[in-house]
């Protein structure tokens, strides 16, 4: 196995990719006027696909600890875009479910996300994104297997 300097490793490029992606998409949502973090909109366009879903599997989904997505849920939920339910089988799970405020400033923010996501793969051809989905997943499967 080769020996990658620190500056040269894939670990170091998917770190780098994500935090200037995030810290970019930050600064996109603050100039279009929203007081929302990247994480919070990852909730509410997860929320899109699997609409009450209970908490713990959506944080398994976004890949965040019971306390993470708990804090981002307390203030989506203040700003009345999110409501739990509490499950019927189960009165200690809450199912979390978009209000109509929640599902309005998702579907402004689509636009924003896709041209966020255009601007990151500017230059690439639809090969280069398919090589590189399918490199990332191999590498995610590696890992998973070995975890």
């Amino acid at each position: 196995m080769k020996f990658f300097p620190f500056d040269e490793s894939p670990n170091f490029w998917i770190y780098r990719i994500h935090i200037q992606g995030v810290n970019l998409f930050r600064k996109t949502l603050q100039a279009a006027g929203y007081d929302l973090t990247p994480e919070q909109c990852g909730v509410l366009v997860r929320l899109r696909e699997c609409q009450g879903i209970n908490q713990s599997q959506l944080g398994k989904k976004l890949f965040k600890d019971r306390h993470g997505i708990t804090r981002i849920l307390n203030l989506l939920e203040k700003h009345n875009y999110i409501e739990r339910r509490p499950d019927e089988a189960d009165k200690r799970i809450y199912r979390i479910f978009l209000t109509e405020n929640g599902a309005a400033i998702r579907d402004r923010l689509i636009p924003l996300i896709s041209r966020h996501f255009d601007h990151m793969l500017e230059g690439l051809t639809e090969e280069d994104i398919l090589l590189m989905r399918r490199t990332l997943k191999h590498i995610i499967k590696n890992i998973e297997r070995n975890a």
